[in-house]
């Protein structure tokens, strides 16, 4: 007995995205597949069976099977908020592999066979898919027709990172930053992946050229699809000062991948602005499944609703019908607010609108997060030209504040 791969997935996969298997069977009193799915959340090192499914043949045939196992794995993706005022490339292992064991079911002297115990692990399957990368990361059915995900593999100039900003944008200083990558593929012998900081004045003259070290990418002479993808690399202001890089006369900043190969992507900028009172830093998660920031300065509105529950109790120490009160067992806060960012372009607009895709976020006050609920009532606010001019992010709290008990 034996199966053949017929199409496989390349990787890395997408959770969000069909994840198709077509095998075949040389058995020829084959009745159908068993194929268990291991999911992995340590980089492959171990797996955790999470499911099994059959597969009968595909129509028309009788050893041929079809099956897509995307419904299981983008149940197990998650997403990983990054620790603030991080110095080094994070690994946080925020995606998932998975390994498949297939199993055939065959008809023997009237008897349906397999190798499968639904109660333990076998090693007795026919067929053996080992563990591949998948990202919490979607698209939209509309540019599923043009999507190339190797526009996000790290091999050129033209390679990009896992962020839907502009490429120039502006910071405040003091501020959390990060920049996912997807992966990179290279071979013979350890290939120095750094990541390049380039700072600048006013003028625009070069000032300092700081490097950070991919250290998991640096750590082994083969780097591939499978081998430690989707890391998070700090490049905030606050992040670059943690890791020793001078800011001082710095007015815009630069980020790159690069190894001994050569130019690895294409290049972020970032300038450098003042901060203000009324600055709302958010940061939430982006089409890619990583983490993006913006910076909306312009006014907030706050708001506060109440929420109270009563009871109704007697006054007195014999219950009447005709003598009771009402008493409050608590009230609820709920901060409500609304955030407005200046008069901006077309482009940070867009990248401003990508956090209603996912609507999960958090807002950033004295270096910690807090998560807010993202309202409906958002949206941009056009001029008499119908050209967009301005983002207003309505949120609240996640969490009601709750009141005493009486």
């Amino acid at each position: 007995m034996a199966i053949t791969a017929i199409t496989t997935p390349s990787a890395p996969t997408l959770a969000y995205q069909p994840i198709i298997f077509k095998l075949e069977s040389d058995e020829a009193t084959i009745v159908n597949l068993i194929v268990e799915v291991f999911i992995s959340f340590d980089g492959g090192i171990n797996g955790d069976r999470v499911a099994a499914i059959s597969v009968s043949p595909d129509l028309g045939t009788v050893d041929e099977f079809t099956f897509d196992i995307q419904e299981i794995v983008k149940k197990h993706v998650s997403f990983k908020l990054k620790t603030l005022g991080s110095s080094t490339v994070l690994n946080d292992i925020d995606n998932v592999e998975f390994r498949l064991h297939v199993f055939e079911v065959v008809l023997t002297n009237g008897v349906l066979v397999t190798g499968y115990d639904p109660d333990t692990t076998s090693i007795d399957y026919q067929y053996l898919f080992n563990f591949m990368p998948s990202f919490n990361w979607r698209e939209s059915h509309l540019s599923l027709a043009t999507f190339d995900k190797t526009n996000y593999q790290l091999n050129g100039l033209t390679k990009k990172f896992l962020s839907e900003a502009p490429t120039t944008k502006d910071i405040e200083l003091a501020s959390n930053e990060f920049l996912g990558m997807a992966w990179t593929e290279s071979s013979g012998g350890l290939k120095n992946y750094l990541i390049k900081i380039l700072t600048y004045n006013s003028l625009g003259a070069l000032l300092n050229t700081d490097n950070l070290s991919v250290l998991d990418w640096n750590n082994l002479s083969t780097v591939s699809s499978y081998t430690k993808p989707y890391l998070d690399v700090p490049v905030g202001t606050a992040n670059l000062i943690a890791m020793g890089v001078s800011l001082t006369n710095v007015a815009k900043y630069t980020i790159q991948l690069i190894s001994d190969d050569g130019i690895r992507s294409e290049v972020k900028s970032y300038n450098i602005v003042d901060s203000c009172p009324t600055d709302a830093r958010i940061h939430f998660i982006n089409k890619f499944g990583k983490q993006d920031s913006i910076t909306l300065k312009g006014n907030q509105i706050e708001g506060i609703a109440y929420k109270s529950a009563t009871y109704e109790k007697a006054l007195s120490t014999t219950y009447s019908a005709s003598d009771f009160g009402r008493a409050v067992i608590h009230n609820e806060l709920e901060r409500n607010f609304t955030a407005y960012s200046k008069s901006i372009g077309r482009d940070v607009l867009n990248f401003a609108n990508t956090m209603l895709v996912t609507r999960t976020a958090w807002i950033e006050i004295n270096n910690n997060y807090f998560s807010i609920l993202i309202d409906e009532g958002s949206k941009v606010v056009r001029n008499e030209e119908d050209m967009p001019i301005q983002f207003v992010l309505n949120f609240s709290l996640a969490n009601n504040e709750k009141g005493h008990k009486l």
